[in-house]
């Protein structure tokens, strides 16, 4: 598959015929900032003439792309000002709708898809998106600085059963899933929803660009597309920044800047003793040494004496209350973890 175009755009018509040839039903796209990840993606779903689902995170997202300055499709060539939002961005849900003009020069408006936001979405009952083929769910991986949603995880698996429905059933293909994001940060809710941040942290450490997971149908882009690169590594805002940062590292790089995973690595268990057990992970700590390490562990140990600690507000909260000494370690760089996966799930614990 040829990745790029000549202009060092990502060549997602070539994405998508490889989807479809290799029986894809999710395609993540990880990508450098402005590389045609969004771009791509909606001229496809017009070009193609799919009715589709654009999901973003919250209702202030849709707020925010519903304004004409904001709008996605607006840049997209031959749909300038012929694509449009109507509705209520507070309801969580708005019609897409395509102007096209008669021979007479009257307009006809025709609703081409919907665009949700995660949040809003979870709220509707008795929705039919069987109509739909593709969903995009657009900047799907937040900025650091940008609040987490509620079991989002569990809330995008609920929206696409929603939007899906049964067309499985009834014989129809998959739903479509585009998942498009920058590389902001590993510990997301959407690699957790699919279980692939062990995957994506492993392809991001080996420059690995293209992974198909074909008997879970799933195919991970993670482009580094230099053409693109070199070009806005000279525009004003980089100049200005005049070396390297997180930010730059993530937006030019392709790199999970934000995450830290100097502290995933693989030692003797036999040197720790289990102390406590949360959510099917165990942590230990070591014999002699103030560090402790934390990783998968499967049946019961000393007899079911061991504490543990499910995964809800009430067991997380005992947990913090009964070993707060493990914040501690944790920050200061003490607890060492089997995967990325694992880290997640302890951070999770320790401070939310």
């Amino acid at each position: 598959m040829n990745l790029y175009y000549d202009n060092g755009y990502l060549n997602i018509p070539a994405v998508d015929a490889y989807a479809d040839k290799h029986g894809v039903a999710f395609i993540l796209i990880i990508g450098k900032r402005q590389v045609g990840k969004t771009y791509g993606v909606l001229q496809l779903e017009l070009d193609k003439d799919r009715r589709f689902v654009l999901m973003r995170r919250t209702n202030k997202e849709l707020r925010v792309i519903r304004k004409p300055q904001n709008h996605p499709f607006n840049p997209i060539k031959g749909y300038e000002n012929r694509v449009l939002f109507e509705g209520l961005a507070d309801d969580g849900v708005l019609d897409i709708e395509r102007i096209d003009t008669n021979e007479d020069e009257s307009e006809i408006k025709t609703q081409i898809g919907i665009a949700v936001s995660l949040t809003g979405i979870a709220t509707i009952r008795g929705f039919n998106g069987s109509i739909y083929s593709d969903l995009v769910f657009d900047e799907c991986i937040p900025e650091a600085h940008v609040y987490k949603v509620k079991n989002e995880d569990d809330a995008f698996n609920n929206a696409h059963v929603t939007i899906s429905g049964n067309r499985e059933l009834e014989g129809k293909p998959p739903l479509k899933t585009w998942l498009l994001a920058n590389s902001n940060k590993l510990d997301c809710a959407i690699l957790r929803a699919l279980n692939l941040t062990d995957i994506v942290e492993r392809m991001s450490r080996n420059n690995e660009e293209m992974r198909l997971l074909k008997d879970r149908g799933i195919l991970i882009i993670m482009p580094d597309s230099h053409v693109i690169a070199e070009k806005r590594a000279q525009t004003a805002l980089y100049k200005a920044i005049s070396g390297e940062n997180k930010y730059t590292r993530m937006s030019l790089g392709n790199e999970f800047s934000y995450n830290d995973y100097s502290d995933v690595k693989h030692v003797q268990i036999r040197e720790y003793a289990i102390i406590c057990i949360i959510n099917k992970i165990g942590i230990y700590k070591h014999k002699s040494r103030h560090e402790c390490y934390a990783c998968n562990v499967s049946g019961t140990y000393i007899g079911g004496v061991t504490p543990t600690y499910l995964d809800t507000d009430y067991w997380r909260r005992r947990f913090q209350k009964e070993f707060p000494s493990l914040r501690a370690y944790y920050q200061r760089g003490k607890i060492f973890f089997q995967n990325a996966t694992v880290k997640a799930e302890v951070e999770s614990f320790i401070f939310d």
